[in-house]
């Protein structure tokens, strides 16, 4: 019902009201797409937006410990449960750099990234402990970028892509493709330089 700069504001209508006692309370974003346990299944999408929306920006919370959830007694009462969602995607930005020729000021409307390992597909996470590693089945390696907002060098945006944490062995490499309206560029691959992409960063 309401955010700030750093704070979201929910509030849920329970079919009965809660007994008093303490629980421990477990929260995510999106809706999983099966839960067994505290093990929960999501799907990170091949095709995305560059605003890393529709689910692709999966959030799990510590779990916090509190009693039992009560009326909001007004808008601006902020006292009851407060959670800290943890991302467990790591994010990654695209943009026009400055030394650009290739485009030649034509606005960026897809890109297709192809990384050397599986980064997207079904994962699973555990709601109860959100340092836990993801694990990552029926995946994929490619991501299709169909842009909501085109980027180019004169409006200085970007875009931005979310997949599953990931470790890549020295020597591979990430293809990139980008399409205007009327071009095909294709980057020279990308070295990933045996990097870690890691969580929420």
């Amino acid at each position: 019902y309401g955010l700030d700069y750093e704070r979201g504001f929910f509030s849920s209508e329970l079919a009965s009201a809660m007994p008093q006692d303490s629980y421990t309370y477990y929260c995510c974003y999106p809706r999983p797409l099966s839960v067994s346990g505290t093990d929960a299944v999501f799907n990170i999408p091949a095709r995305q937006d560059g605003k890393v929306r529709g689910g692709a920006d999966i959030m799990i919370a510590t779990p916090a410990a509190y009693g039992a959830l009560a009326p909001v007694p007004d808008p601006e009462d902020h006292s009851g449960l407060s959670m800290t969602m943890n991302r467990m995607m790591h994010q990654f930005r695209f943009y026009v750099p400055a030394s650009d020729t290739k485009l030649q000021g034509e606005a960026v409307e897809r890109i297709k990234l192809t990384f050397p390992n599986e980064v997207v597909g079904n994962v699973t996470l555990d709601l109860a402990d959100p340092s836990q590693k993801a694990v990552l089945s029926e995946g994929s390696a490619s991501i299709d970028l169909r842009l909501a907002e085109p980027i180019t060098l004169a409006a200085q945006n970007y875009a931005c892509v979310a997949f599953c944490p990931t470790a890549f062995e020295a020597g591979k490499s990430l293809e990139v493709r980008a399409y205007t309206s009327d071009k095909i560029v294709v980057v020279d691959p990308i070295d990933l330089c045996a990097r870690d992409f890691q969580a929420g960063h």
